[in-house]
């Protein structure tokens, strides 16, 4: 009986995330208007990287910075244990 090869595990290219670039489309058009002065952002990259960073005002008052990102960090591990947002 001939042997099989092993299977090979391949990472898929993922398709553009288009509520992703809806989103970003968003905050852009809200920091043209004046209304977003300043952003803490993680991204997630095709690549199963990531990447942080902080901008404008978000830089300049890292206590504000950190504050908000409890903030979100709240918010996703109540999405994680699906409790009430």
């Amino acid at each position: 009986m001939k042997r099989q090869p092993p299977f090979r595990l391949v990472q898929l290219k993922r398709p553009v995330s288009n509520d992703t670039v809806r989103c970003l489309r968003a905050l852009l058009d809200e920091a043209e208007r004046g209304e977003i002065h300043g952003i803490c952002y993680a991204v997630m990259k095709s690549d199963r990287e990531f990447t942080y960073n902080l901008c404008g005002e978000a830089f300049r008052n890292p206590a504000w910075a950190a504050g908000m990102i409890a903030t979100l960090q709240h918010g996703t591990m109540k999405m994680i244990f699906k409790e009430d947002l």
